[in-house]
């Protein structure tokens, strides 16, 4: 069964990408991961969640999206780059070890905006203005992000000794913080074989002394459809979330891999407080979220329990590491 929470940031969101910088450097905040919305739910219900699902972004009462990466900026619109087949004699150098059998065409700037979940289903179903290779309208975009940077300046303290809480010598730093829009919340699923409860509504968030309120959403709506049908075939892996692959061509079984749309990696850190902080620690590489798979299948059945079994859900990856688990890889499929 799957228990979705609503968690409300009460401030600003204070989570860096994990990697280390100097003192007089700039630390710059990102989007809450997975993992830190594991640790919400932990602390919200009193135990470990076997499998999360989210976080997804809402707004108000409706869902929003990481713009998929195969929308890009163009001369002042926005289009959706065309998926071509390749010519046998076309080379890559990729083609050592995948041979991918598309490409993705067209011009323009990789976009940081967020689509309506009325958009995403567009996407998804790959419908008129949003099939491949067309112009997109702003409509479908949400006006402004869920959040806005926010500057600040750090102290690093002693933590401990004579000089607890007093201030380390060159260790003034600036942090870029996320302030989340007054109707922003994220919501995750929790998967458990029993109902869950809520024992703490008000959990530690995004930051020393930053707080979110964690409630319970019974009428949620999981995320938008599948499409009925996939001519051909074809279904576009869409990440909600960032994902943890051991390849970045990832392609599940029984499906051949045509094409990835993808801005890039983003760094994401790991670790649990107290004495296992460093057993725990983990610095690792994801796929973006907004990345997208083209697959094909040729076996029906084969993509029939495929869409059923992971659409909204996980990536597949047959792994029990837990913080594979923590909502990494959520995921939707569309058409291309």
């Amino acid at each position: 069964m799957i228990t979705w929470l609503t968690v409300a940031p009460l401030d600003t969101v204070m989570v860096r990408d994990g990697r280390p910088f100097d003192a007089g450097g700039v630390a710059n905040g990102v989007a809450p991961p997975p993992n830190t919305l594991g640790g919400v739910a932990r602390a919200a219900l009193g135990h470990d969640v076997e499998r999360i699902l989210g976080p997804l972004v809402v707004r108000g009462e409706a869902m929003a999206f990481p713009v998929p990466a195969d929308l890009v900026a163009d001369d002042g619109s926005i289009r959706r780059l065309e998926l071509v087949e390749r010519q046998p004699t076309a080379r890559s150098d990729l083609d050592a070890q995948y041979r991918l059998t598309h490409r993705l065409h067209g011009e323009g700037e990789p976009l940081d905006e967020w689509l309506t979940a009325t958009g995403m289903r567009r996407w998804l179903d790959a419908e008129d203005d949003l099939a491949p290779g067309q112009r997109i309208e702003r409509r479908w975009t949400h006006d402004e992000p869920p959040w806005s940077p926010e500057a600040r300046l750090g102290l690093a303290r002693h933590q401990d000794g004579d000089l607890a809480k007093t201030s380390m010598p060159g260790m003034l730093y600036a942090m870029t913080q996320l302030r989340p829009r007054d109707d922003v919340r994220f919501v995750i699923g929790c998967v458990t074989d029993d109902p869950v409860e809520i024992r703490h509504d008000l959990v530690p968030f995004g930051g020393r002394g930053r707080l979110a309120e964690v409630s319970r959403w019974d009428g949620f709506d999981r995320v938008p459809q599948p499409p009925v049908d996939f001519p051909g075939g074809r279904v576009a892996v869409y990440l909600v979330t960032p994902a943890l692959l051991a390849d970045t061509f990832w392609r599940p079984p029984g499906a051949e891999l045509c094409a990835v749309a993808s801005t890039g990696p983003r760094p994401v850190a790991s670790a649990q407080p107290g004495a296992d902080f460093h057993r725990t620690r983990l610095l690792a590489w994801t796929v973006p979220a907004g990345s997208v798979f083209y697959l094909r299948f040729d076996d029906e059945p084969t993509l029939a329990a495929f869409v059923r079994d992971h659409h909204g859900d996980l990536l597949p990856h047959g792994s029990t590491q837990r913080i594979r688990t923590a909502g990494f890889g959520t995921c939707l499929m569309g058409r291309w």
